[in-house]
């Protein structure tokens, strides 16, 4: 094995261990069935971005499968993880209430990039999921979906979400990106960013393209040479769209998280 590929698997696997004083990985995967106009890289086709002052408590919205409930068959609990209005990652799980709202976070949140089935009352195999029904957040009032825990074919038990902000004190390192592609679909994908996401006044950073690839056929695999780095506070987001129709497109990176000196 080539010395130089050894080290950086080394330094990754020791990383993803937690053994790398202040630096950790976020693993992002989003899925989306998506049209001939740009939207999120995500199961709701949406990443929530209000400004600081418009802080949410979010909750698990009314119309889920009765099975998922505290004590059902499906999901039991729900972990949410975003950040909070000073820019922090906060976590934060929830009684699941069958076909009921169920009770809203103590926590509010300003971004939502990840949510995840905690407890089950079915042992998960192959054939039997974690959760019977689609999970959906939504905020605390109702009215607006945040994220999905959908049964695509089978229950997933988490959020794919092509999108992330950068925590408080942190800084990003992204090395490179998957794309895959549905059939003979042609695929176009924008990273854009935009960074001081607390801000509460004009003039406010403008959302910026980072990188582009269009006409995708099947799958790409693009490495940056020199990763691109991404200040503490800045929204990162994979939007896509199809040739014609409809098609389904998954993205993949990992974002290296430094904290900073």
């Amino acid at each position: 094995m080539d010395q130089l590929y050894k080290n950086k698997l080394d330094w990754g696997v020791q990383v993803a261990r937690g053994n790398i004083l202040n630096a950790t990985v976020t693993h992002l995967f989003g899925l989306a069935n998506v049209g001939t106009s740009f939207v999120p890289i995500a199961d709701a086709l949406a990443y929530r971005t209000p400004q600081a002052g418009s802080a949410t408590a979010l909750r698990i919205a009314a119309g889920g499968n009765a099975a998922d409930t505290a004590a059902g068959a499906g999901a039991r609990s729900v972990r949410l993880t975003g950040l909070n209005a000073s820019g922090d990652v906060v976590s934060e799980t929830l009684a699941t209430a069958g076909a009921s709202a169920s009770a809203a976070t103590t926590a509010t949140f300003i971004r939502l990039f990840h949510a995840e089935v905690m407890t089950s009352g079915t042992y998960g195999t192959q054939s039997a999921g974690s959760h019977v029904g689609n999970i959906n957040i939504e905020n605390a009032a109702g009215g607006t979906t945040w994220a999905t825990i959908p049964v695509n074919g089978f229950p997933t038990s988490n959020t794919s979400i092509g999108s992330y902000t950068i925590p408080r004190s942190y800084t990003g390192f992204v090395e490179g990106i998957s794309i895959a592609v549905e059939g003979a679909k042609l695929v176009d994908v924008l990273m854009l960013s935009r960074s001081s996401v607390l801000e509460t006044a004009a003039p406010y950073k403008p959302v910026k393209r980072v990188a582009e690839w269009i006409g995708i056929a099947n799958t790409l695999v693009d490495t940056f040479t020199m990763p691109l780095a991404f200040e503490e506070l800045t929204d990162v987001g994979l939007l896509g769209k199809v040739s014609n129709g409809t098609g389904n497109i998954t993205i993949q990176m990992d974002i290296l998280l430094l904290k900073n000196e």
